[in-house]
């Protein structure tokens, strides 16, 4: 897969960083959503370090994730059930209509 070099800022500090082509445009909003969650924390009045910060913004964006991957694994679940019913209603019918 080809990359390219793109830069980014976060929390004011310019990072040269690989991604790859064609999804520089996706990077730059992950890199605003970044910058604009920092923003909140930051006017929550919570006082942290850099490091805390980043660290409770990454558990965040993980446990998001997380919950994203579960819906998104009861949707495939679900889905699956209504194929099977589809299936089973469409041999139903083809069986009824040769017999």
């Amino acid at each position: 897969m080809t990359t390219a070099a793109i830069d980014i800022v976060i929390l004011g500090r310019p990072y040269k960083v690989a991604c790859p082509v064609g999804q520089e445009a996706a990077l730059h909003r992950a890199a605003s959503m970044l910058n604009e969650r920092i923003r909140n924390f930051k006017d929550s009045g919570k006082s942290a370090s850099t490091e805390q910060i980043a660290i409770m913004l990454a558990l965040n964006v993980c446990h998001e994730l997380e919950l994203e991957k579960d819906k998104n694994n009861q949707y495939a679940d679900a889905m699956d059930k209504r194929i099977k019913m589809l299936q089973h209603t469409i041999e139903d019918a083809l069986a009824s209509k040769v017999g």
